[in-house]
């Protein structure tokens, strides 16, 4: 009886995970298209997501601790049919957030290449010289993004 639910519990986690990995497949084009708002929408998705996934996992730990390992319900073909599901998947999920964290990278590193292009285009036209050497004048930016 807690083998099956055991394995109701995994397919519950399975779902997550299949939404977690829609979601992160939306926030790939949030980053594709510079949308910020798209991107905080999706992040706070995939928050809520980690936290069912977390308490799924507790729930699963405690009827875990109550199943023999020897339970016949973990020979069974529809354990792991779901276990070789649940596999394919997280290999998805990981590749997804791979992706993800390097069109990051890549987008945060062209904004700052632009602002510093602006900064540099201000600094050098902000003031006339008039055959003086040129003096930098700084400008703080904030670092949150």
């Amino acid at each position: 009886m807690k083998g099956q639910a055991v394995i109701e519990i995994t397919r519950k986690e399975q779902e997550a995970l299949k939404e977690f990995l829609k979601v992160l497949r939306r926030e790939r084009e949030s980053i594709i298209s510079f949308s910020l708002e798209g991107i905080i929408q999706e992040n706070n998705k995939k928050e809520e997501i980690i936290n069912k996934l977390e308490y799924l996992k507790n729930e699963k730990e405690k009827l875990l601790e109550f199943v023999d390992a020897d339970d016949e319900i973990f020979a069974s073909d529809a354990w792991k049919s779901l276990t070789k599901e649940m596999e394919l998947i997280m290999r998805e999920v990981k590749t997804a957030l791979q992706k993800n964290m390097k069109l990051l990278s890549f987008s945060i590193d062209h904004v700052k290449s632009s602002i510093d292009h602006i900064v540099g285009f201000i600094n050098k036209c902000s003031a006339p010289t008039y055959g003086k050497k040129q003096e930098q004048k700084p400008l703080l930016l904030s670092k949150v993004i």
